[in-house]
């Protein structure tokens, strides 16, 4: 490891250009970046050795390669020649898209490929000086990176004046002088835009134009000027392009300037002046080509974002093209986008044949008429109910892609605003918007992004349930908004015809969204998933994919209209870039892996069954999968390893101290959108009567566990891997094999008749490991079936309800869950009033423990990427110098004594550490350390760090590391160490980061170097670690804070989840005092009970004395199980041991082995016990 790298932290904490990572190193080998990690993993041959000054690194892409010389070395274009060649072999062994040189006053851009200097457009070199501060330099940068290739030299004009000055610049006038919304902003903006646009076009002429009102400020005042745009020139403009009479909404509805009743505004006519010299400085609009007015208007959003999220109505548009590319359009369709926000999707596909598929005809009497050979329709519900005009920005853009037309025919404006009328259509009649209209079998080809919010869902369901024809309509009951349309999309699309969606990954992922998914894939053949990267989208980082269908064209089967069953294998694609800045600056950038997608899929659609690549983002797979999978979410079906090479994931993401606060935000923002779909289903439930079943009884189920009986060596033999043979199921969740079919017939499932089984054996297994079988299937040891015999029972709710039998009932290794051990195993069935088994309630409470299951594995994840995240902080303002560990600290191995025996021989009060990376591993009569230490795990997850304040004792699984020095702060050292720990261990890294087993013995760590911060003597500071280590400690503790809360949150689900079975359940916090003594206190009774149950807790309130304090002791044959190491084992031993409350009888169901232990321990802290509500 390079001692620059890791003396100035520039690993963890490197220097920041925008976005991108910037080291100034010079000291540092290519070998020694590339060990780093902070450039592409590659053999650069005989450049290994050579030290860049400086580089900008965006991983895994070398941005540019830097050289520093001195003002004497750049004196003439000799000395300019020789230091291009000196260092050109080093950038482009980086393949660095730029290679600069630079004194300090001037600068050298080069191309790396073709080792010239870049040219200006106009063919002048580049004067600007590199400044890693200059925002100018980052423009340049991404500028020259979407110009120069092996051929090109040259920058390229994208438009002659730089969109974005004017947009902040008008934006700034508008909001300062008005305070207005930001939709306000922006419709002013667009209205001021467009009355110069046909000003330049040559529609708005004389008297109306734009330069004569600017001719009026000479001898007119200001208001004056300003009266007249809003009494005549606007009034003008409404009469060549009339608004829609059913949404009120035309071409320009700003209301900064003219209110609603078209009256200038007083106060702002100096401002609108201002606005009217910054549009005039500006220049033409005429000449200006496409990409500059839609890069305007993507301007003025971006800006706007800031003040509201508008991410979810903008889609950005190197997105819409690419979806566009993928579709095939063709003259007399009829597409639609129903939530089109500003239009692009409907107006990109007429873009470039716009003569062809509108045109002009002349009748007899010579009279022009407009005819479009192409019909869009586009919807949309506005930003909300009090400014729902987002229609206008849709309308305006149809008449900048529509310029030329209109520019060559300006006596047809009215036709022309006919035809924006009716492409577009603000909804507003009905909350449902779009949805209240049932459409059925219309359009050719759909392209969207519908709306992804769970907010607002319950409304329009609830309003859906009204109408008995949209209940009909929308029979999925898809989870979101999204769901709704995702179902109107389908059954809005002719049959034979294609839809492209832009969807979120809820719909790919959720539980609750199967039938959502069995229902696309009923109806439509699949044809590409393509995974977008995280903040593809303003505003949001929220995981996307684009969802291409084919509606199915029914097949005359018998005389029976049937869909076929898809056969063709699916294109999928993942991305890691689109082309731009995933940023609000929106750079382009050179890698476009969404157009590569884009192009890819081309070539697929034509050849389906014989199409191959060798492109590592792109696999082609069987449909076979979609039937069968859990989700949808392709970028799972890809490594870690294999994303990682791809760049979509870094190996280590390092954030920011901001960058924390931003995934906190994320994080809230995320769960947030679970709140709503929880009321929603909570309304579905109804109070319903409950009948208990064995779950033996013969006449409800068949059980059985007659499985195949093959040791591994013969499964092995007829194993196919094929995934249309019979799947072999044994203990896990998953085939061990797949088999034709034997002579013993296998247990048959279908998707009508589902069959459940889950695992007999294991430890962690018995009870568990449920499957619902939709397939023929073979079970061949330690698995049981549960065929469930009548219709009015769902295997589905079965299993729900078995969810804690494990727990409940002990079942492990020595106590498995076959048919004789199943005997006590009950559960609760809801029934009707007639006494019948209440079906719908039980497809009820299966969707709630799935959106339940959902939530608990976001909440898992949102923990692990809080606690997983890498923060670092700027310790640029420190010196430090390395310092080997064994000059620091006595490294020493704990005790090899210290064996399960010695454990249960010597129990006491020490904590005994071994090879966790917390937590104590038992408690021991003797103490090996009695002063503050760090220590480290030898073994297993090698390389974490504990810190010990206390005495204690360790194995000779874990290092010790005594301080030789006072002046070492053991927080710093524990923060600054445990990443090179980690980085030194050796051995099996694992699966996807599971499954390691890695080793770090304490002759490797003797040996390592770490950096501490010194004075200006060169002696270790004390101070200076302090104030880092303060730094650290609140990071972690912010981050522990959040861990914890979504940590309790998963676990409140989980008795959620527990509180659906047989008996319902309440939660009693229980303190332990030191003489082994349990008590359980009436407030913490009351508090429990206020936050589970408002008839408790008004029991409570009115002063009736439901539980009278009461002092027990915990049984004695507590401490002998203590050395039991299988939590398993605990459970087996406790259950059925009875804790009795004055007039209570209860007993403890122990819910993991984290709270087993809590029980068991002498500590003096909190456990949580669950008692049988059916019981109190």
């Amino acid at each position: 490891m390079s001692e620059e790298l890791i003396q100035r932290n520039l690993i963890d904490s490197p220097e920041k250009m925008g976005d991108w990572n910037f080291y100034n190193i010079g000291a540092t080998t290519l070998k020694a970046l590339k060990s780093a990690k902070l450039i592409p993993d590659k053999d650069y041959e005989t450049f290994e050795s050579k030290k860049p000054d400086a580089l900008i690194v965006k991983k895994p892409v070398v941005i540019a390669a830097i050289e520093y010389k001195t003002p004497s070395q750049l004196r003439t274009e000799k000395q300019i020649e020789k230091a291009i060649v000196q260092e050109l072999g080093t950038a482009q062994a980086l393949q660095a898209k730029v290679y600069i040189i630079t004194d300090g006053s001037k600068s050298i851009w080069v191309n790396p490929l073709t080792g010239h200097e870049i040219l200006q457009e106009n063919g002048s070199k580049i004067t600007l000086n590199f400044n890693k501060t200059s925002s100018e330099c980052i423009v340049l940068i991404n500028k020259i990176r979407a110009s120069i290739n092996a051929s090109n030299d040259m920058l390229r004009a994208a438009a002659s004046v730089d969109p974005l000055p004017l947009a902040q610049k008008v934006w700034q006038d508008l909001w300062a002088v008005s305070g207005a919304t930001p939709e306000n902003c922006l419709y002013t903006f667009v209205e001021i835009f467009i009355f110069k646009y046909l000003s330049d076009l040559g529609v708005l002429k004389g008297m109306y134009s734009f330069y004569d009102l600017l001719g009026k400020y000479s001898g007119n005042n200001e208001n004056d000027v300003l009266e007249f745009y809003a009494s005549v020139i606007r009034i003008k403009i409404k009469e060549l392009f009339p608004g829609n009479p059913k949404d009120k909404t035309t071409i320009i509805n700003g209301t900064i300037f003219v209110s609603k009743d078209d009256k200038a505004v007083s106060g702002y006519a100096t401002v609108f002046h201002k606005i009217l010299k910054r549009f005039n400085d500006f220049g033409t609009l005429e000449n200006i080509d496409y990409d500059f007015k839609s890069k305007l208007f993507e301007t003025f959003l971006k800006e706007s974002i800031s003040k509201k999220n508008w991410g979810q109505y903008f889609t950005p548009l190197k997105v819409v093209r690419a979806i566009v590319n993928m579709a095939d359009i063709e003259s007399g369709m009829k597409i639609c986008d129903p939530a089109c926000g500003v239009g692009k999707f409907l107006l990109e596909p007429i873009l470039h044949n716009l003569n062809h598929l509108y045109t002009i005809e002349t009748d007899e009497h010579g009279a022009e008429r407009l005819v479009p050979k192409i019909t869009l329709v586009g919807y949309d519900k506005g930003f909300d109910k009090d400014e729902q005009k987002t229609i206008i920005l849709a309308k305006a853009n149809m008449l900048i892609y529509m310029s030329e037309l209109i520019r060559e025919h300006p006596n047809l404006t009215q036709q022309f605003a006919q035809l924006f009328n009716s492409t577009f259509t603000l909804q507003t009649n009905s909350i449902l918007g779009t949805l209240a209209k049932p459409v059925t079998e219309e359009y050719d080809l759909i392209l969207t992004n519908p709306p992804y919010v769970m907010s607002g869902s319950s409304n329009l369901k609830e309003e859906i349930s009204k109408d008995d024809e949209l209940k009909k309509y929308f029979s999925i009951s898809a989870m979101g908004i999204e769901g709704l349309f995702m179902e109107w999309i389908v059954r809005a699309l002719k049959p034979g015809k294609k839809a492209f969606i832009v969807v979120p990954d809820g719909i790919m992922n959720r539980s609750n969204d199967k039938k959502l998914r069995d229902f696309i894939l009923g109806q439509c053949d699949i044809d590409a998933v393509i995974s977008l990267p995280l903040n593809t989208f303003f505003t949001t980082n929220k995981k996307t994919y684009i969802l291409a269908l084919t509606k199915k064209i029914p097949l005359n089967v018998g005389g029976i209209p049937t869909l076929p069953k898809q056969i063709s294998p699916v294109f999928t694609y993942l991305c890691s870039e689109i082309g731009e800045t995933r940023d609000v600056y929106r750079f382009d950038i050179e890698q476009n892996d969404l157009e590569a997608a884009s192009d890819l899929f081309n070539m697929f659609k034509g050849a389906k069954i014989k199409f191959r690549t060798d492109d590592p983002r792109c696999k082609i797979i069987s449909i076979d999968k979609f039937y069968t999978s859990a989700h949808w979410a392709v970028d799972r079906w890809w490594t870690r390893e294999e994303k990682i090479q791809l760049g979509v994931e870094d190996d280590v993401e390092t954030i920011t101290l901001s960058g924390l606060a931003t995934l906190i935000s994320d994080v809230s923002s995320s769960l947030m959108e679970y709140r709503e779909p929880l009321y929603e289903l909570e309304k579905k439930k109804t109070i319903i009567s409950r009948q208990m079943v064995n779950i033996i009884d013969p006449a409800v189920f068949r059980l059985s566990s007659s499985g195949i009986g093959l040791n591994r060596v013969k499964l092995n033999a007829l194993n196919t891997d094929n995934p249309d043979d019979f799947p072999v199921y044994t203990a896990g969740q998953e085939p061990v094999a797949f088999i034709k079919r034997l002579p013993k017939e296998p247990f048959g499932a279908n998707v009508d008749n589902p069959v459940l089984s889950f695992a007999t054996n294991g430890d962690g297994s018995a009870g568990r490991n449920f499957v619902i079988h939709t397939k023929p299937f073979y079970v061949n040891t330690d698995r049981i079936v549960v065929q469930v015999l009548r219709k009015d029972i769902s295997p589905q709710y079965v299993r729900v309800a078995l969810n804690d039998m494990k727990e409940k009932y002990g079942f492990n290794h020595a106590h498995k869950a076959n048919s004789h051990n199943l005997a006590p195993v009950t559960i609760q069935l809801p029934v009707k009033s007639n006494g019948c088994y209440d079906l719908e309630q039980q497809e009820i409470m299966v969707e709630i423990f799935n959106y339940l299951e959902d939530m608990r594995k976001s909440l898992l994840h949102q923990k692990d990427r809080v606690v997983e995240s890498n923060v670092c902080v700027d310790l640029s303002c420190y010196h430090f110098a390395q310092k080997k560990i064994s000059d620091l600290f006595s490294v020493l191995r704990g005790s090899g004594k210290y064996t399960r025996s010695y454990t249960q021989e010597h129990p006491g009060a020490v904590p005994l550490f071994s090879g966790n990376t917390s937590g104590a591993f038992a408690y021991v009569d003797t103490a090996d350390y009695n002063t503050p230490c760090l220590s480290w795990v030898i073994d297993g997850l090698a390389g974490y760090l504990m810190f010990h304040s206390s005495e204690f004792s360790a194995t000779n699984h874990r290092g010790v590391l005594l301080p030789k020095f006072s002046d070492i702060n053991l927080q710093y050292a524990k923060f600054i160490m445990e990443p090179i720990f980690r980085n030194a261990k050796k051995g099996r890294v694992g699966d996807n980061g599971e499954n390691e087993y890695s080793s770090l013995p304490p002759f490797m760590v003797s040996e390592l170097l770490v950096p501490f911060p010194v004075d200006d003597t060169g002696k270790i500071s004390l101070s200076a670690q302090q104030e880092i280590a303060e730094q650290y400690i609140t990071v972690e503790q912010c981050k522990r804070d959040v861990a914890e809360k979504l940590d309790a949150l998963a676990h409140q689900k989980n008795r959620a989840i527990i509180a659906l079975n047989a008996k319902s359940v309440i939660l009693l916090p229980l303190y332990r005092n030191k003489t082994c003594k349990i008590i359980l206190t009436r407030s913490a009774i009351h508090d429990t009970l206020y936050r589970k149950s408002h008839q408790f807790c008004r029991k409570v309130q009115s002063g009736e004395d439901l539980f009278p304090m009461k002092i027990f002791t915990a049984p004695q044959h507590t401490r002998s199980i203590l050395p039991l190491t299988s939590s398993d084992k605990i459970i087996a031993a406790l259950r059925g041991r009875y804790f009795s409350f004055s007039q209570i009888k209860s007993y403890v169901v122990v819910q993991s082995s984290k709270i087993c232990f809590w029980l068991l321990t002498t500590q003096p802290q909190s456990v949580i016990l669950v008692l049988e509500r059916s019981r109190l």
